[in-house]
């Protein structure tokens, strides 16, 4: 009587079929749900592809659907498609709530706030220097070039910014 000897890895890869009587489920269920979570055999036995066991407990019994987030949610079936865009309607509010997704234009008035603030703080500056600090024409007219060439460039980011998101 010849038999085959498996290694005592290939214990721990099974077919489908093994996976679908082992626990009780349908062969297509089995199939599917490994496809999904896009589980790649481990092997072949006898021809057919089998699969590590410690693959195979998440993708069968997870309670997360196994979605790419780079794959077209609209190539989903109808169902699957309406929770996962429901799913992204909570995702959005909570993250709204707990502030962590912040509306554009609320973005943009903090954002002029803050711009306006450094340029007038950066506007006085020379004057401050002059009065405060003794300095020479020569250093404040340094200072009001370079205070002058850093407003073009924040002028020139934000113009560039608009610009790129039309």
């Amino acid at each position: 009587m010849a038999g085959e000897v498996n290694s005592i890895a290939d214990a721990h890869n099974w077919s489908i079929s093994q996976i679908a009587r082992a626990f009780g489920m349908d062969r297509k269920t089995v199939a599917r749900r490994l496809e999904d979570a896009r589980i790649t055999p481990g092997g072949k036995r006898n021809g057919y592809p089998t699969y590590a066991l410690k693959d195979v407990g998440p993708a069968l019994f997870s309670e997360h659907v196994l979605f790419d987030p780079e794959d077209d949610p609209s190539t989903l079936p109808p169902s699957d498609r309406k929770a996962w865009y429901q799913s992204e309607n909570e995702r959005v509010k909570l993250e709204k709530e707990l502030r962590q997704l912040i509306a554009a234009e609320e973005v943009h008035l903090e954002m002029s706030k803050l711009a306006k603030a450094v340029t007038t703080t950066l506007d006085s500056l020379p004057d401050i220097l002059e009065r405060d600090c003794d300095l020479t024409p020569e250093a404040i007219a340094r200072v009001q070039d370079s205070v002058d060439a850093l407003r073009e460039q924040m002028y020139l980011r934000i113009v560039q910014d608009e610009d790129d998101e039309e």
